[in-house]
């Protein structure tokens, strides 16, 4: 069986260490296998950029350097543009997962969004079953955003009314409406209110969580079904 190109996102050292040995020392390794790791959201579009062949994205998303438009823009526009059959394993630090939930799960290319309290075992088992049906999984085509559509969003985002979006822009009130509600169908969402509460409630966590220092003490042999992340 030919072994999916993983490309592994993660800012904290202790976490992206053991999401590695996750992968690479356990079954995982047998349908999995990384091809670039990086700490920052910029470092992982150019590796995405300059390899042939991704066939799966973990992205950690932590409070710390988390930007939700620029997330969109990586993983609704451009991610679909370099690697249109890849998949998408979102991992979020974030205390209330759903808004992202409600925002990313509208993407085709988004196979699963976890947050830090499933287990090791629960997480293996995901990204098993992301990976399990080549045809089914991987040949989708995902939903993009266009580049219109993302600058309205994140305008809209910063507190733009339409109308000034229209006069800065130099469009039609209603062609600023039509890209929002694009925007907002390809997310799978009726309005911008579950994704402004979620900017609200982001608060910066200096402390590396339980799920960082458990995941970087993972070793060969270790009993993933007993240990929480």
């Amino acid at each position: 069986m030919r072994r999916k190109k993983v490309v592994l996102q993660c800012s904290c050292n202790f976490m992206r260490t053991g999401l590695e040995a996750l992968i690479k020392d356990t079954d995982l390794s047998v349908s999995l296998d990384i091809v670039d790791t990086s700490d920052s959201f910029s470092d992982c579009e150019d590796a995405l950029n300059a390899l042939p062949v991704v066939n799966l994205v973990i992205l950690t998303v932590c409070n710390r350097d988390y930007n939700l438009a620029s997330l969109l823009q990586l993983v609704g526009e451009r991610l679909p543009k370099m690697h249109p059959n890849s998949k998408v394993v979102m991992i979020s630090d974030i205390a209330d997962v759903n808004p992202l939930k409600c925002y990313f799960s509208g993407l085709r290319n988004v196979s699963i969004i976890l947050n830090k309290t499933i287990t090791l075992d629960e997480l293996s088992r995901e990204l098993l079953s992301t990976t399990a049906n080549n045809e089914q999984i991987f040949g989708k085509s995902s939903t993009m955003l266009t580049p219109r559509e993302l600058e309205i969003l994140r305008m809209l985002l910063d507190g733009d009314t339409a109308r000034k979006i229209a006069n800065d822009l130099k469009l039609n009130f209603r062609t600023v409406s039509h890209h929002k509600r694009a925007a907002l169908a390809k997310l799978g969402v009726r309005s911008l209110c579950p994704l402004v509460n979620l900017i609200g409630k982001r608060k910066y966590n200096k402390r590396v969580s339980s799920w960082g220092r458990t995941l970087g003490q993972i070793r060969v042999g270790s009993a993933l079904s007993s240990t929480a992340i």
